[in-house]
């Protein structure tokens, strides 16, 4: 594997906030896939602690181990670990669809993906996340808000610093919750341009932006893997509405080269 980027090695090696509910010998995820290939990217609030732990909360092995962890990197940290175990880690996120992906929840996305022509499993999209700390218990039920706040402080500036170093074009933000984290943290303006039938009598907005490089972000209120009632008509309706609103941005850029 080639050597990894500087910044990423400096994002590994800063220890996780201390009191945040980080899962146990877990390693800070970079990215769910390579985004040193990928063009497109899906974006959430953080990894799942099933991406470390079974239904039991017991460390996957084996087989079923998804990223490597300090237990299977046989380390204490990684501030002080040897560049070739940040390699091993590093490697694990870019391989990460290559072995047993947490396919229940990343498939709801990848109908999404196919639509604008990419794949988490081909290498031209990956995932990646507000936060790269895994929480256990999740997001949203994490009983302080300043355990929040504190993650989004810390990690928010590497995804920032990501998009921008990495030749990703396109960015998909699943769910209201990320797209609000997103704005306020790149100071963009997301724009509602149209809305869907949500589940019930709930509307499912959807909004696009642009950040600096330029990265187009296409946005959705609704989060495809925790919404109640998410139906496949509803999914596929709005991965064709992301698709066209992707192609009309694209004919738009074109246009204006072409000026």
């Amino acid at each position: 594997m080639n050597a990894i980027p500087d910044y990423i090695v400096r994002r590994l090696r800063t220890p996780a906030p201390a009191n945040c509910a980080i899962v146990s010998g877990s390693t800070p995820v970079i990215a769910f896939g390579d985004p040193r290939t990928a063009r497109v990217a899906t974006l959430g609030l953080n990894p799942s602690r099933r991406e470390f732990l079974d239904r039991h909360g017991r460390e996957l092995d084996g087989p079923e181990r998804r990223l490597e962890t300090l237990r299977s990197l046989r380390v204490d940290n990684l501030a002080t670990a040897p560049d070739n175990v940040l390699e091993r880690a590093f490697e694990s996120c870019c391989r990460y669809f290559e072995g047993n992906p947490y396919r229940t929840w990343f498939d709801r996305l990848e109908e999404v993906l196919q639509r604008v022509g990419a794949s988490y499993y081909d290498g031209s999209a990956c995932h990646l996340d507000l936060i790269q700390w895994a929480t256990d218990p999740v997001w949203g039920r994490l009983p302080d808000a300043g355990a929040r706040s504190q993650l989004l402080s810390a990690d928010g500036p590497f995804l920032l610093e990501q998009l921008q170093r990495e030749d990703i074009r396109l960015l998909l933000l699943n769910g209201r919750a990320v797209t609000q984290h997103l704005s306020e943290l790149a100071a963009v303006r997301l724009s509602e341009v149209q809305g869907l039938d949500g589940p019930g009598s709930r509307r499912t907005g959807l909004y696009v932006g642009q950040l600096p490089g330029p990265v187009q972000v296409i946005g959705w209120s609704l989060n495809l893997q925790s919404s109640f009632g998410v139906t496949r008509a509803l999914r596929a309706e709005l991965a064709s509405s992301v698709a066209n609103l992707s192609e009309a941005a694209r004919l738009e850029s074109a246009m204006d080269r072409d000026v």
